[in-house]
C-alpha cells in the first residue's frame, strides 16, 4: 500500500480526532451514568467508527473490522435520534416503551449486526438505509427547530442551532454524497478536507466542554438530572419588580391567550425576552414556556372539570378558552401532568 503526504496527514488528523473523542468519552462517562451519557458515548464511539472506515486505507486491510466499522458508523443516525429526544424532549422515556416495541428495537439492531457487520453491507438494503437515515435527520431537524422558541434554558437554545447547522446539516451532505457519485466523496482532498472538519468540531466542543467544567458552569446537557434546576430561596432584587407584574398578569388570565409566545409576554411586560426567559427558567424553575403556561392552565382545567356547573361543557371548549390550539395538545399535556386523561378526571367528580 503506497500512501502520499495527503493521504498520510488525513489519517494523523483522523487519529488525532479519535483521541480526543476517546478521552471525551472517559471522561463523560465517569463523571454521569446515565442515559443521555451512555447515547452521547454511543454517537462519539459511531463518529470513531467512521472516522477510521473512512480512511485513505484499500477494503481489504480492515479485514473483520471493516464490518464493525460499518455496523457502528450506520446506526449513528439512529442513536443521535434518540440522543436529541432525549435532550430535548422532556417527557422522553425508552425505558417506558412498550414490550413490542423494544423488541423491535432488538430484532433491527441484530439484522443490522448481520447486514453490516457479517455481510458487510452488500445488497440494496444498504441504499435503503441511507434514505431511511435522510429521513430520520430531517426528523430530528424539524424536533430542533420546532420547540426552539418554547425552550427557556440557553445552553439548550444553543445546542440546538448546534444542531442544526453543524451535525444534521453536515450529516446530511455526507449522506447524499453516500447516495450520489462516489468520485467526490472517494477524492483524498475531500477526504482530508472532511476529516481536518471533524477534528476542528471536536476540538472546539471539547474546549467549550472543558472550559466550563474548569468555571463550574455546564457547558453541555449531558449532566445529572438532579443538578438541573436548583432555584435560589429568593428572587434577586433585579427580577422582582418584573416577577410581581408576571404573577399579576398571570393572575388577571393572560396566560388563556391563544398561541401565547414568550415574545409576547415579554412585549407585554416590557421586559427583554432573554431576561423574561432567565426569570422563568433560573428563578422560577420551569425548563420550556409551555410548562410555565401550563402551570396556570392545567389547575384552571381542574377547576372546570370539578365544576358540576359546567358537566356539560365540551372539553374542547375548555381547552379553546385557556389557550389551547387543538384538543391533542391539552389532552396529552393534562395526561402528562395528572396521570390520567381530562375526561377519565371529570368523570371521578361525576359519581
Amino acid at each position: 500500500m503506497s500512501l502520499t503526504f495527503i493521504d498520510i496527514f488525513d489519517l494523523f488528523l483522523r487519529c488525532v480526532a479519535v483521541g480526543q473523542l476517546s478521552l471525551l468519552c472517559l471522561f463523560i462517562f465517569s463523571k454521569n451514568k446515565n442515559l443521555k451519557a451512555v447515547l452521547a458515548v454511543s454517537v462519539s464511539i459511531c463518529l470513531c467508527a467512521y472516522l477510521l472506515l473512512t480512511a485513505p486505507i484499500p477494503d481489504d486491510y480492515y479485514g473483520i473490522l471493516r464490518g464493525i466499522f460499518l455496523f457502528f458508523t450506520e446506526v449513528a443516525p439512529y442513536l443521535l435520534w434518540l440522543l436529541i429526544y432525549l435532550l430535548f424532549k422532556g417527557d422522553f422515556n425508552p425505558a417506558k416503551w412498550p414490550h413490542w416495541i423494544k423488541g423491535s428495537v432488538a430484532l433491527t439492531l441484530t439484522w443490522f449486526l448481520y447486514f453490516f457487520g457479517y455481510l458487510k453491507g452488500v445488497g440494496a438494503f444498504h441504499q435503503i438505509n441511507h434514505l431511511i437515515e435522510f429521513f430520520v435527520l430531517c426528523h430530528i431537524i424539524f424536533i430542533v427547530i420546532k420547540e426552539f422558541p418554547d425552550d427557556l434554558v440557553d445552553v439548550r437554545r444553543n445546542a440546538r442551532v448546534v444542531t442544526v447547522i453543524f451535525t444534521c446539516c453536515y450529516l446530511i451532505l455526507i449522506l447524499l454524497l453516500e447516495l450520489g457519485d462516489a468520485a467526490l466523496r472517494d477524492n483524498a482532498l475531500f477526504s482530508l478536507l472532511n476529516a481536518g472538519a471533524i477534528l476542528f468540531s471536536i476540538s472546539i466542543f471539547s474546549w467549550h466542554y472543558f472550559k466550563g467544567r474548569l468555571t463550574e458552569k455546564s457547558p453541555t446537557l449531558i449532566k445529572s438530572e438532579n443538578t438541573e434546576n436548583k432555584l435560589p430561596k429568593t428572587i434577586p432584587l433585579v427580577f422582582q419588580n418584573v416577577h410581581l407584574q408576571l404573577i399579576q398578569l398571570m393572575q388577571d388570565g393572560f396566560y388563556k391567550e391563544t398561541q401565547l409566545s414568550i415574545k409576547e409576554l415579554s412585549l407585554k411586560l416590557n421586559t427583554p425576552e432573554h431576561q423574561l426567559r432567565e426569570l422563568i427558567n433560573k428563578h422560577l424553575g420551569y425548563r420550556n414556556f409551555s410548562d410555565f403556561l401550563s402551570s396556570y392552565r392545567i389547575p384552571a382545567a381542574c377547576a372546570q372539570l370539578q365544576d358540576h356547573n359546567n358537566i356539560r361543557k365540551p372539553i374542547l371548549t375548555i381547552a379553546l378558552e385557556l389557550g389551547y390550539g387543538s384538543i391533542a395538545t391539552f389532552n396529552r399535556t393534562f395526561k402528562l401532568q395528572k396521570g390520567i386523561t381530562p375526561k377519565e378526571y371529570r368523570s371521578n367528580f361525576q359519581k
